[in-house]
């Protein structure tokens, strides 16, 4: 049988639809990867997170000079040191200037309110009278707005009512914002905003209290020399051994660094997992729309484009109608 004849033949015409699906199928993979490449690689802000990426690179540090770097005015490294109960003690005999008794103490703690906004506190600490003081430290005047204060009481609040609970019963909190610059820009120390009613002058008592520490006054005041010990970075210079003790060990012995070394690891870890699902998601929500857009593909089309899993989907379908 010649070749003619063959391709004319039962097995000839099974063989011709088999390479003709596989041409069609490799056509369309073919189609799929120049349209994306059209859409994706010849993005200009796709090569300008790249260039972004390699200066981070480049500019990065090694853990030894970060960890020498850090001051306890760093949230994550206050988060660190202030998991000690001593640490904590001094810093609010000095401030409340007052012994306090501590009876509970977490450290960056996960708050959300009703819609799922979260906020991360620093430091929340409960004392023997049922007080709640939430310990938090700002570099920028913006983490430190009078807003934010307000946020995180209020927050607290209702992290702390409990159903049926008598309105009396809900515990005194005191919000401490430790503050790099002074925010408030009174040339204070210390700031202690409590609520008055406007026409006497009297307290209104509803047991709140907001505290603003300037930590740019470093005199020689109790207050002062603790404020010193937040913003310095050399461990010998520190005035409070307390301190000094719990800044040395993480700063300079090999089981310290080697903790804040798996510390600083988990955190960058997540950070990459967080944003690169953020990421992910702005991508593909970009990618789809310019699939409907410029190639007038249905939503349906573009995501099938895209291998987007389809127990994905859903969250793609309700963004885009929305």
């Amino acid at each position: 049988m010649n070749f003619f004849a063959y391709i004319s033949s039962r097995e000839g015409f099974l063989v011709r639809m088999i390479f003709s699906t596989l041409f069609m199928f490799s056509i369309s993979i073919y189609y799929k990867q120049i349209l994306l490449y059209n859409l994706c690689i010849r993005d200009p802000s796709l090569e300008r997170r790249c260039s972004m990426t390699t200066s981070v690179l480049e500019k990065s540090l090694s853990y030894d000079d970060l960890i020498a770097s850090l001051r306890l005015i760093d949230d994550d490294f206050m988060r660190i040191i202030f998991k000690n109960q001593d640490c904590i003690q001094l810093l609010l005999d000095i401030i409340l200037g007052e012994h306090v008794e501590i009876i509970e103490n977490d450290s960056q703690y996960d708050l959300k309110n009703l819609l799922g906004r979260s906020l991360t506190i620093d430091v929340l600490v409960k004392d023997n009278k049922g007080h709640y003081i939430n310990i938090e430290v700002q570099r920028d005047e913006a983490g430190a707005h009078p807003k934010r204060a307000r946020y995180h009481q209020s927050l607290i609040d209702s992290f702390l009512s409990f159903p049926n609970e008598k309105w009396r019963e809900i515990p005194k909190t005191i919000v401490i914002f430790i503050t790099e610059e002074d925010v408030l820009g009174y040339d204070l120390p210390i700031y202690h905003v409590r609520r008055r009613i406007v026409e006497n002058g009297e307290s209104f008592d509803d047991e709140t209290e907001i505290i603003y520490v300037n930590a740019s006054i470093q005199d020689d005041s109790e207050l002062g020399r603790l404020m010193h010990d937040f913003m310095c970075k050399e461990v010998e210079s520190m005035n409070y051994e307390v301190l000094k003790k719990q800044v040395g060990y993480y700063k300079e012995s090999e089981g310290g660094k080697r903790e804040m070394c798996e510390i600083w690891q988990k955190i960058r870890d997540e950070g990459y997992m967080e944003g690169e699902k953020i990421g992910k998601d702005k991508e593909r929500m970009k990618l789809i729309k310019k699939l409907m857009m410029k190639n007038s593909c249905t939503i349906e089309d573009a995501m099938e484009l895209l291998d987007i899993p389809p127990v994905e989907r859903q969250q793609y379908r309700q963004r885009i109608v929305s």
